[in-house]
């Protein structure tokens, strides 16, 4: 299913959630539940002959366990046929066996024998009410059960003694409570009929709050895709002080733009849960020293002094989600170096407690004050100055840690602000670690690659980009325009979006994996504003060979296309 595909509850799927939520109830008290029906039936033993107590414990826990065994498939129930019956049907028989051990108790002249017997029905009018009531069907099911026994046993017994008006007192009475017994089961189970109800409008709020972000996002990409692709362009052409001064400002403007796009999704996703954690064997010196290099020239031009320091106590390889590490400390560092305007930020990386990661940023800049203290890691709460950022950097790296085992807090400290990032890790060996090559220039001279957008911005970036390398690029519109020139030249890679008008890049992929001959193993990479890890993984899993998101940028169409573009030029390059 596509990630933006939404299903929407029916009658049906209520009912089932209903059977579900019930079944889930009666099989974590089983045990409890069980075992005092177990011992009702051992009390009412001291007084009833064991002839018939044992016959009626046998009918509960044979009709319990029918009752377990209808409502282990959920569709048949659902249709309401036989099985549903059936199961209605033993719900009545096992509630009815265990009440009239007490109706039968009711007959003896020992008050505490009849205090034995309201205390046990009493019970087991609870127990439907609360549990059997979800489902409302089953809980009238076994009300019925309680209603004809009670009133049989309380007829017969005041029969037998022709008290006539005891037995109208009585049953009065009986009627009265047995009333408002069914009163409160109907109240329950619309109870938890509107709170079902309530969770449902809850999770659908969400998923339009998160349809809402990811369909913001991809729309703002693509002006972004311009600006910070043809901004690019210039700056690589362009050797004018001036003209690239400007065109720098501009790309990290729109660049700057991009990264909140990203962090608003990646708090929708950590929000709900969908932020995946990959552990691997890494090593945590060399994941934060490229992580600290990204922000030293930012600090250099700031006149911060940016100092970095590992602890003997540091592992040389440790088993560690290396790209949520380097996310959460850069949004540290990031929040850093936006309050301090001079000074020195120090970065502090230990592990002197066992298979815990500690790194921790301190900075000599204004601090945080009393009043935000309290809410500096909660979403969309802004610092003080003029890069006060959205609010978001801090609350993702602390969700991320913790959901790695560990946090992030504030550390007291007599100057600036001192931030704890804690990080769990697993043993690894240092012959773990994969040693990655050094990556070469990507140079596509006499390589042809097809880009396919239906929007004329996207193309000119990506083609842009493409010929800054040295590729030879074609352009298609669409989808059948695409199959089209694919097959009239075989092109080395596909630049490919996922949402065209026509046929979308799915179904593009599709058709050229069927078209037979050489077409149909060319590389092709989902070129897409659709930005999310889950939009990922389902492009990936649908046979793109990569993916890379836009707003494009050089390293990142050079990262997708260096695995598939770095051998000899195939002979369908040459035709």
């Amino acid at each position: 299913m596509h990630p933006d595909q939404v299903l929407t509850p029916t009658l049906e799927t209520t009912q089932r959630n209903e059977f579900l939520r019930q079944r889930a109830i009666l099989d974590g008290e089983a045990l409890a539940r069980f075992i005092a029906t177990g011992l009702g039936y051992g009390v009412t033993a001291f007084f009833l002959p064991l002839w018939l107590v044992v016959p009626l414990a046998a009918g509960n826990f044979l009709a319990e366990a029918a009752v377990y065994a209808l409502t282990r498939d959920i569709e048949p129930l659902v249709a309401r046929g036989r099985r549903y019956r059936a199961m209605l049907a033993c719900t009545f028989l096992l509630e009815a066996c265990f009440v009239l051990s007490a109706g039968v108790m009711w007959h003896m002249q020992d008050p505490y024998v009849k205090a034995l017997a309201v205390g046990l029905a009493v019970t087991t009018m609870m127990h439907v009410a609360t549990v059997r009531a979800i489902h409302l069907p089953t809980g009238l099911s076994a009300a019925a059960a309680i209603w004809v026994t009670v009133l049989t046993s309380n007829t017969l017994y005041w029969v037998a003694q022709s008290d006539w008006t005891t037995l109208a007192v009585t049953t009065f009475c009986a009627l009265i409570t047995l009333g408002y017994f069914i009163s409160v089961l109907v109240s329950n189970h619309r109870l938890h009929r509107e709170t079902s109800a309530g969770w449902a409008e809850a999770l659908e709020a969400n998923a339009a709050k998160t349809r809402f972000l990811a369909q913001m996002s991809h729309e703002l990409r693509t002006p972004l895709n311009a600006i910070v692709g043809l901004g690019h362009a210039e700056l690589a052409r362009d050797r004018d002080p001036l003209t690239r001064e400007r065109m720098q400002l501009l790309v990290e403007s729109a660049s700057g733009l991009g990264v909140l796009l990203d962090d608003i999704l990646d708090m929708a996703a950590v929000q709900e849960g969908r932020l995946p954690i990959r552990p691997a064997p890494i090593s945590p010196s060399a994941a934060i020293t490229a992580t600290v290099a990204l922000f030293r020239p930012q600090a250099e031009a700031a006149g911060i002094d940016l100092r970095l320091s590992f602890d003997a106590s540091l592992p040389a390889a440790v088993l560690l989600d290396g790209q949520r590490l380097r996310q959460c400390l850069s949004n540290v560092l990031s929040n850093a170096l936006k309050h301090t305007v001079k000074g020195s930020i120090r970065v502090m990386a230990s592990a002197t407690l066992p298979g815990m990661l500690c790194i921790e940023v301190a900075d000599t800049g204004p601090g945080i004050p009393d009043a935000l203290k309290a809410t500096i890691f909660e979403p969309f709460q802004r610092g003080p100055g003029p890069q006060a950022g959205a609010g978001l950097g801090l609350t993702i790296s602390r969700t991320l840690a913790r959901r790695m085992g560990g946090d992030l807090t504030v550390v007291p400290s007599p100057r600036g602000a001192r931030f704890r990032l804690t990080l769990t890790f697993g043993p690894a060996a240092l012959a773990d670690l994969a040693p990655e090559p050094p990556a070469a220039p990507l140079n596509l001279a006499g390589r042809h690659v097809l880009v396919v957008d239906d929007i004329a911005t996207n193309r000119l970036v990506a083609a842009t980009y493409l010929r800054l390398l040295g590729a030879t690029v074609t352009e298609a519109d669409s989808g059948e325009a695409a199959l089209a020139m694919a097959a009239r030249r075989v092109p080395c890679a596909i630049l490919l979006d996922m949402n065209m008008p026509g046929i979308d890049g799915v179904e593009t992929l599709r058709r050229l994996r069927t078209m037979g001959g050489a077409v149909q193993a060319v590389p092709v990479i989902a070129m897409t504003a659709d930005a999310t890890e889950a939009h990922r993984t389902y492009y990936l899993a649908c046979g793109m060979d990569g993916y890379v998101a836009k707003p494009l940028s050089p390293d990142r169409l050079t990262a997708a296309l260096r695995p598939h573009l770095t051998a000899v030029p195939p002979r369908a390059a040459a035709r």
